[in-house]
């Protein structure tokens, strides 16, 4: 372990050294571009934002749009039914507002004056067919989870829908304020084809800004919509939004704390010193409700046994890790699924079992005794496959020295972060089985409630193409709870039954999660409202309509 920290300390000082070097060649670059006033970073009152993304945008239809790069693009183009505001309640958005007659029916009344950035009116046409887009098998979208209790989607009136459930769902008042329901135009759609959502199907939204731009594995811009139906005054004071992919960290970095970007939404945690120390840039740390793990693919080898994967559990010293590596990307965590963002209801009830939860516990003795009643007493070789992202392979790293002092061999297969999230979502499944054996991953909430994370990681339904479910994890008793907690209308009785899910999972070890994630965020000061106080799901309500520059 000492040495694995080490080899990391050198690499960090490395990178400290490269990024400084980067940053003067990326202002050299840019100033030949034509300097920060066409990219937006140092000009004070300039209506242009440039926003650094750590991987490429590809896709743009909102029925893929579900991760933390992919999403903050489509939340400005597409709107939805609702929306969360900056305390993450819900409010209307497509919808002027709704109600729920009884446990099983939601009925909205859709905006009559909403036109997509084409000028052509929305009707109810549009919003049905998106909606039921999502539903559609043949296009797998990786939020169709979200309706796997939907019974029916009507119109019910000249701009009322109706939704039916088959049976309470907790959950599906929020699944309305997500991309979940993002509006499109069905014409655009149908003539792009396949093709829509990506540089060669630029889709058309209703939102406050159009895509104006977008080079094929480069920048992608956005103008504001000057026929958007929620104006206010004389729009918003971000007129132009650059998004920019800079996939190495200690570049993107560079190019936000010199000013040649205004906001990276995906600071690592090994360079936040560097950004504490620039005059150009603030950092937030804001929680999240989000964790980072493995996935263990319960449907291969070793890991289809359990005592394989609580060895592996059992043999990581993530405290040393945590204090080393993750720092203030991510807080301690007691490996549950449900970090503390999430205890919305019975708080105390929530807080007590975090503590006493009997789960998985870094020990040596016991991780090898593990491996001694698994079907691999003698040790085993996995493969694991991770993106791209700097604190992801620095923590496998660590992993890596711990495993071998109980003889597990980890490889790395490091791929793309847009590979990363497509097989995390199925991609590459045959006959039931998904290609890696553990797959080092991340998962917000999507919800302001403990079964967002809960319901999507664990329903055996999920483990297919287009769920998240990426252990293929799957338990009778599990999926039975599952559904008679989203049925219950009562919270505390819903809260006895997740407490009994986790007594499962955490002796099942699915996923070992190895931090609760905090949401790194360096911004530059012109910015003075949108970013400090962003939510735990600014991936939802992250509206750049809204963010006040000086």
């Amino acid at each position: 372990m000492n040495t694995a920290i080490s080899v990391l300390n050198r690499l960090h000082k490395t990178k400290t050294m490269l990024a400084g070097t980067a940053a003067v060649l990326l202002a050299v670059a840019l100033s030949a571009c034509g300097g920060p006033s066409s990219a937006g970073g140092d000009t004070a009152k300039s209506s242009t934002l440039t926003v650094g993304l750590s991987a490429q945008v590809k896709n743009v239809d909102p029925i893929y749009a579900y991760d933390f790069t992919t999403s903050p693009v489509t939340n400005q183009v597409t709107e939805s039914l609702l929306q969360f505001d900056k305390n993450d309640q819900i409010k209307p958005m497509l919808a002027k507002s709704w109600k729920q007659p009884d446990a099983t029916t939601y009925v909205y009344e859709i905006r009559d004056n909403v036109t997509f950035s084409d000028g052509k009116p929305m009707t109810m046409n549009d919003v049905i067919y998106s909606l039921n887009r999502y539903r559609d098998p043949s296009l797998a979208s990786y939020v169709a989870w979200m309706y796997d209790n939907v019974d029916s989607i009507k119109q019910t009136g000249a701009w009322e829908l109706t939704v039916k459930l088959k049976t309470p769902d907790a959950l599906w008042k929020y699944a309305s304020a997500t991309s979940g329901t993002g509006i499109v135009e069905k014409a655009v759609v149908e003539k792009a084809g396949k093709a829509y959502g990506t540089v060669n199907g630029i889709p058309i939204g209703t939102g406050a800004y159009t895509i104006s731009k977008w080079a094929s594995g480069g920048d992608l811009t956005l103008q504001y919509n000057p026929k958007y139906w929620d104006k206010d005054g004389a729009g918003p004071d971000v007129k132009t939004i650059v998004f920019r992919p800079i996939e190495e960290d200690s570049t993107r970095v560079a190019a936000v704390t010199s000013g040649q970007i205004d906001l990276d939404l995906a600071t690592p945690v090994d360079m936040i010193n560097q950004v504490k120390q620039s005059s150009k840039v603030k950092l937030a740390t804001n929680p999240s409700s989000g964790l980072r793990y493995i996935s263990f693919n319960t449907k291969q080898k070793p890991f289809d046994d359990v005592n394989a994967r609580r060895a592996v559990a059992a043999a990581i010293d993530i405290a040393s890790i945590q204090k080393n590596v993750i720092k203030d990307s991510g807080i301690p965590t007691n490996y549950l699924l449900t970090p503390e963002t999430l205890f919305v209801f019975n708080k105390e009830t929530w807080k007590g079992y975090e503590k006493s939860a009997k789960v998985i516990t870094y020990d040596l003795a016991k991780a090898k005794e593990y491996l001694s009643q698994s079907g691999y007493p003698n040790g085993f070789t996995f493969t694991m496959t991770v993106d791209s992202k700097t604190i992801n392979n620095n923590v496998l790293l660590a992993f890596q020295q711990d495993l071998q002092k109980i003889g597990i061999t980890c490889k790395i297969n490091k791929v793309s972060n847009d590979e990363t999230v497509s097989q995390q979502f199925g991609s590459g499944i045959k006959n039931g089985v998904r290609p890696y054996q553990g797959l080092m991953t991340e998962w917000s909430s999507d919800f302001p409630d403990p079964s967002g994370n809960l319901t999507p990681l664990l329903a055996s339904s999920g483990g297919g193409d287009g769920g998240s479910n990426s252990a293929q994890y799957s338990n009778p008793t599990v999926d039975a709870l599952l559904n008679k907690q989203l049925q219950s209308t009562d919270n505390t009785e819903r809260t006895q039954l997740m407490l009994q899910i986790l007594d499962i999972e955490n002796q099942d070890v699915p996923y070992y999660v190895y931090t609760h994630q905090n949401w790194l965020f360096a911004y530059n000061p012109k910015i003075t409202s949108g970013m400090s106080d962003a939510s735990p799901f600014w991936y939802w309500n992250l509206y750049i309509k809204n963010f006040k520059i000086s």
